[in-house]
């Protein structure tokens, strides 16, 4: 029965989905249980070439050179975040001196737009109403009831919800601080203990396992090298098209303007709304009609180029057919909503860089007892 070609790959199945199972319940319980831990692996990973570099060029003991990697990395993470907070702080100083002119001046030209287009709209129902019978003005004015009823209750859930986001994320401040105390703390212990990490897994990973997670680690080195480059020529693009619009409708300072965009779109899926929403609102409450009108248009544009133009770009630089990146795009939003936007890329480096790899290739040759 053993010498079964058929049962001899059923076996061979059976171990290559237990070794999954074990490989997917390892990563469960390391991202819900561990996640401090896999933060510092993450952090060592990225401190190891400096610190292999300080103990080679300087002859540093290697507990040593760790600590002086992260210290410095605690100091530098530690005067950015100084640094942003004494931007924001200037920031909030000069909006606190210019802000309430802005505020007087929109309220001012809301009021004159009130009265020139809301309050003879209003006379106008008035005068309607007045000539309805008494049953179709209760059941109007039930209607009106009814929407400024609602309007009020979304209003007062949206501040709710923004209060409650606000107090939810300075109650978990401490928290975050033990998680990254935890984190470098691991971090720390990873990286001096790697080489004799390293050396374990040497001597007890099989060849063929060692010649595929070189040929994985270097598929991944390669696509998200290629991720990058489309986010960055992605990027790039938006500022062009951004700074061409912005000096068509005549905004100073339009170079500066173009570059903040373009830094601002970096952030996924966010980006230049940031920028263009505020900015078409105030100008449309301070009466600018043409330069509203131009914003909106210029926005209009740069979120219709995004979408075109996203897919092919990180396709190309990928590797990745169009229609599948859209079709991940799409379940992974579908699954996740707007974070799955964010994953969907990762998934498909995933994927690609398993087959391209030839791991797929492996399991399948290891299932069918193919030589090794």
């Amino acid at each position: 029965m053993s010498k079964n070609p058929v049962y001899q790959r059923m076996m061979r199945l059976g171990v290559v989905f237990t070794w999954a199972a074990l490989i997917m319940l390892s990563i469960y319980i390391l991202t819900v249980y561990l996640y401090p831990f896999l933060i510092g692996l993450l952090i060592s990973f990225l401190l190891l070439p400096i610190v292999n570099f300080i103990e080679r060029i300087f002859s540093w003991k290697r507990s040593v050179a760790v600590l002086f990697v992260i210290a410095s990395f605690v100091l530098m993470f530690s005067a950015g975040v100084t640094l942003l907070v004494a931007e924001i702080v200037a920031g909030l100083g000069y909006l606190k001196k210019e802000l309430p002119h802005y505020i007087e001046d929109g309220f001012e030209r809301l009021h004159q737009w009130f009265d020139a287009t809301v309050m003879p709209f209003y006379e106008s129902l008035l005068a309607f109403t007045s000539r309805l019978n008494p049953e179709q003005q209760s059941t109007l004015d039930h209607s009106l009831e009814t929407l400024l009823s609602d309007i009020s209750a979304h209003a007062g859930t949206i501040v709710q919800h923004l209060l409650n986001g606000i107090a939810d994320f300075l109650l978990s401040l401490p928290n975050m601080m033990t998680i990254m105390f935890f984190a470098l703390l691991g971090a720390f212990f990873i990286t001096k203990d790697w080489p004799v990490m390293a050396q374990w897994l040497e001597i007890r990973t099989p060849n063929r396992v060692k010649r595929l997670s070189s040929k994985l680690t270097e598929q991944w080195k390669l696509a998200i090298r290629g991720y990058i480059l489309a986010q960055l020529v992605l990027v790039m693009m938006t500022g062009i098209i951004v700074l061409i619009g912005l000096l068509i409708i005549n905004v100073e300072y339009a170079v500066t303007t173009a570059l903040l965009i373009a830094l601002i779109d970096l952030f996924p899926y966010l980006g230049t709304g940031l920028v263009f929403i505020p900015w078409v609102i105030y100008a449309f409450i301070s009466g600018h009609w043409n330069l509203s009108i131009g914003l909106s248009i210029l926005y209009a544009i740069v979120i219709i180029q995004r979408q075109f133009s996203e897919p092919k770009v990180m396709s190309r630089h990928m590797g990745i057919p169009p229609l599948a990146l859209l079709i991940t795009l799409f379940a992974c939003y579908q699954l996740f909503g707007v974070l799955g936007l964010l994953f969907g890329p990762a998934l498909l480096i995933f994927i690609q860089s398993f087959i391209r790899a030839g791991v797929i290739d492996e399991i399948t040759a290891y299932i069918k007892g193919a030589p090794r």
